[in-house]
């Protein structure tokens, strides 16, 4: 009898563990049939998708009022198409938004579901209230997470972060340095200005902006600029022009061949602080965004309670990349930050080992399975 899983992935990241763990089931189940939520990873990997999630990513009430009629549509449409299908499992990843309410939904109907990297939990102090009761297993990257869910009454098992796998260059330095018009010999600053639209447009011209005054300071030093997938380079060059006269390329293609060959990084809040870390890049790590975002970072900020926002820091609970969050986030703090970190002073190398500590926090060299295999079991059990 044919099985069937549904990925449900509502942002870039989601989509990348998606793809992955949908290659994994694939290669050992070849008639299992994938359907999904997701974009171009997942679409890559062989789901079918049911709606494409690549223009959901929104930080902030504003930015998510601008999706929110997308996602409504999407929520309606996953639900028609489960109630069609009954799917012997329901596999949501992080996205907690549009994730839990359908899992409370799918459960009550007696579809079984498996959270994949469940919402917020990188969080030492507590955990989503609803996810034991709409889940029948949790898979999380962190051991904290784990321990948590199962005081909670959740069944949750811990398993490898998919990054400390997925995360590796795959080209050397010169052929990278090759393709980009880049000296090797020279120092190498990335610039992540991140995957949602808003925060490209924030950030990129901060960046540029950083580039010029660098440029005063170091010379030699180069910037290139990270593109995600699904946004226009060219529009990233004309924000970069408006604050930068200065040429610098564009990496369309995998950010891990960008941040592995690089000196340094200036690195928008998000998971690609992670995938810096974890290829021993050190980094600021950057968030901005309009008027508006401002007012409402003002706004929430103590009820928000966050110490850090950098995935690096809230993992090992300290100070590990200078954060510049709004205000903070100006050209001559950014300037000042970065040059140490390009230097061999005690900031880099504290940095460089912190990464060392990351890696283990995430399962690294622990005798944990993956999380493929519990989804197997699960489907063998059907």
């Amino acid at each position: 009898m044919s099985r069937s899983v549904v990925i449900l992935a509502g942002e870039a990241s989601g989509d990348l563990y998606g793809a992955d763990l949908a290659q994994a089931l694939q290669a050992r189940l070849p008639d299992l049939a994938l359907y999904g939520v997701g974009g171009a990873r997942m679409a890559a990997a062989g789901v079918q998708c049911i709606a494409d999630s690549r223009a959901w990513g929104a930080i902030g009430i504003a930015e998510s009022l601008k999706v929110a009629p997308k996602v409504l549509i999407a929520f309606q449409r996953v639900k028609r198409f489960l109630r069609r299908t009954t799917p012997d499992l329901l596999v949501p990843i992080d996205f907690g938004a549009f994730n839990v309410p359908l899992c409370r939904w799918a459960k009550a109907r007696g579809i079984r579901v498996a959270y994949y990297m469940p919402p917020g939990s990188w969080r030492r102090d507590r955990q989503g209230a609803d996810l034991p009761r709409c889940t029948d297993f949790i898979l999380t990257p962190f051991a904290w997470s784990a321990e948590l869910l199962q005081s909670m009454g959740a069944t949750a098992h811990w398993t490898p972060h998919p990054l400390l796998r997925l995360a590796r260059p795959s080209e050397t330095k010169k052929a990278f340095c090759d393709r980009l018009g880049l000296d090797p010999y020279r120092p190498i600053v990335a610039l992540l200005p991140g995957s949602r639209r808003h925060e490209v447009r924030a950030l990129t011209p901060l960046y540029a902006r950083v580039a010029s005054q660098f440029y005063s300071l170091m010379p030699e030093v180069q910037f290139a600029i990270s593109v995600a997938p699904h946004l226009d380079p060219d529009r990233v060059h004309a924000l970069w022009a408006d604050g930068s006269r200065q040429w610098a390329p564009t990496e369309t293609r995998s950010v891990w061949n960008l941040l592995a060959h690089a000196d340094a990084a200036l690195v928008c809040s998000g998971t690609a602080t992670l995938e810096a870390a974890l290829l021993n890049t050190p980094m600021l790590i950057v968030y901005r965004g309009d008027w508006l975002m401002n007012l409402e970072y003002r706004l929430r900020r103590r009820r928000l309670n966050l110490r850090w926002i950098g995935l690096p820091n809230l993992i090992l609970q300290r100070n590990v990349c200078p954060e510049f969050i709004q205000e903070a986030a100006s050209p001559e703090q950014l300037t000042h930050a970065l040059m140490p970190l390009l230097r061999d002073e005690p900031t880099r190398q504290a940095q460089l080992q912190a990464f060392r500590e990351i890696r283990h926090a995430l399962g690294e060299g622990q005798p944990l399975r993956e999380a493929y295999e519990w989804i197997l079991d699960a489907l063998q059990t059907t």
